[in-house]
């Protein structure tokens, strides 16, 4: 795989600080600076001769075995989640009670807002950005390079963690394994795209279900 040049280096990477940076310092309501964000990437896609389907998002990418691979796949995130990192941390840790999704509480309404939110943003939005453009494109510039994969996505997910940085240092720490987790999803098991977003929003669906109920440490 060619290298691209440098003139198409500078666009990619303005790109990429684009999608990064605008949701944190281009504050928009309720996550309408994903539609800002999405709509600027498919701009950018078109003009680069590509689409959402160079990015592994097959249009007959969802069939039954995708569903089973995402649920599966959901469940051993949240038990490792559980039962290793939280209690890991914990252990060697003081770490501070998670609240950002405690407005979910006592309210079936937000929490189905949130859940809606979870699926659009959190699974579909998150993946496409991150684990098909963004690691995409850092694939796409160490060309040929051995273990050009698996280098592009500890550097997608090293964003990914600290795109997450309002939930503070074991928010950023458990994103960025949750970056490589859904990276290993789609490596290991066929690069469709579909398989991580389903894995991510059924995970944020049970994290927030577990939220919803005063089950949830971190």
């Amino acid at each position: 795989m060619e290298k691209p040049s440098w003139r198409r280096s500078l666009p990619d990477l303005g790109m990429v600080l684009l999608l990064v940076l605008f949701p944190h310092y281009v504050p928009l309501p309720f996550y309408s600076y994903a539609l800002v964000c999405f709509l600027a990437l498919l701009y950018y896609l078109r003009r680069s001769g590509e689409s959402l389907r160079s990015l592994g998002l097959q249009r007959d990418g969802v069939r039954p075995g995708t569903v089973a691979v995402g649920l599966l796949s959901a469940l051993v995130w949240v038990a490792f989640m559980r039962w290793v990192y939280g209690p890991l941390i914990a252990h060697f840790f003081t770490v501070p009670d998670y609240t950002e999704y405690d407005f979910i509480r006592g309210s079936v309404q937000r929490l189905a807002m949130t859940l809606v939110a979870a699926w659009v943003v959190g699974g579909f939005y998150e993946e496409v950005v991150f684990r098909g453009f963004i690691q995409s494109i850092f694939e796409k510039h160490l060309g040929g390079r051995r273990g050009a994969f698996w280098l592009s996505a500890v550097a997608a997910s090293i964003l990914f963690g600290l795109y997450h940085w309002q939930q503070g240092i074991f928010g950023v720490v458990a994103a960025t394994l949750g970056g490589l987790y859904w990276s290993c999803v789609l490596r290991l098991l066929g690069r469709n795209l579909w398989r991580p977003i389903l894995s991510h929003a059924l995970y944020d669906t049970i994290a927030l279900v577990l939220i919803y109920l005063g089950l949830f440490n971190r």
